[in-house]
């Protein structure tokens, strides 16, 4: 009976307030983004990446009233930089305030854009949509980003976990490291797969954990043959170490 009503709390919970966030967000959003863009004439894109990041920083909030989130020790990360993080759950994306860069464009799948409201914003964020666009036209919107003094977000294996293991690595956020010299920032996510799997849309309790990793530099890979590859054989490496240590800390 207990384990029935908490279930009901986190699901009522963390629905109700997020789709109350989201709603007073879409109404109060367009006049944020004017105040700050024509009154304090800040950039159009940053505006709205850092918008997004406090969006997303909200509901991470609003989900730790109902489940365990830890956030993980901040560190200075280098900027710009190419931040990898695992994808266990719909709700990782949110979870991107883990990190503290607010400048953030992150590279999602053509499905986000489709949704009202969120895709209108993500165009003028300038996110990348790594399913219809070629690795050519990804790394030329990747470099323009860079040029904002925008940090990029990946989660290269491109789609969420099926069972809550690390699955494979696509190249193109290593390629851009490559190419660019952007060091490669690994943020491992923990729990969330159990708060809510793949094809569920019911929410579960759950220890969600965070770790930022030190900062992997692409100049230390140059020299070898299909450089992308052992970069992106190297991070993965570490970050199934990182999750392993995270996975560890939700029995504590």
């Amino acid at each position: 009976m207990l384990s029935i009503l908490k279930l009901i709390w986190i699901n009522t919970g963390i629905y109700i307030s997020l789709l109350s966030w989201t709603g007073l967000s879409i109404i109060i959003s367009p006049v944020c983004y004017l105040f700050f863009t024509k009154i304090l004439r800040r950039e159009k894109p940053e505006t709205l990446r850092k918008m997004i990041w406090y969006y997303g920083w909200t509901c991470s909030r609003l989900m730790s009233l109902f489940v365990d989130i830890k956030w993980p020790e901040q560190k200075e990360l280098p900027s710009p930089c190419i931040i990898v993080a695992n994808h266990e759950s719909f709700f990782d994306p949110y979870l991107v305030s883990f990190q503290p860069d607010q400048n953030i464009c992150m590279a999602v799948r053509n499905w986000p854009f489709k949704i009202p409201f969120y895709g209108f914003y993500m165009r003028l964020a300038g996110y990348i949509n790594v399913e219809s666009d070629d690795l050519d036209n990804i790394k030329n919107q990747a470099t323009k980003a860079l040029a904002e003094n925008a940090s990029l977000m990946f989660f290269p294996e491109g789609t969420r976990s099926r069972d809550g293991s690390l699955g494979r690595f696509h190249s193109g956020p290593f390629h851009i490291a490559m190419e660019t010299g952007i060091p490669i920032v690994p943020l491992c996510i923990s729990g969330s797969y159990k708060l809510l799997p793949r094809e569920s849309m019911i929410l579960r309790p759950s220890k969600v954990r965070g770790l930022i990793l030190d900062p992997v530099y692409p100049d230390k890979y140059k020299d070898k043959q299909n450089a992308h590859i052992e970069l992106r054989r190297a991070v993965k490496e570490i970050m199934v170490a990182g999750i392993e240590n995270l996975k560890k800390d939700e029995w504590k």
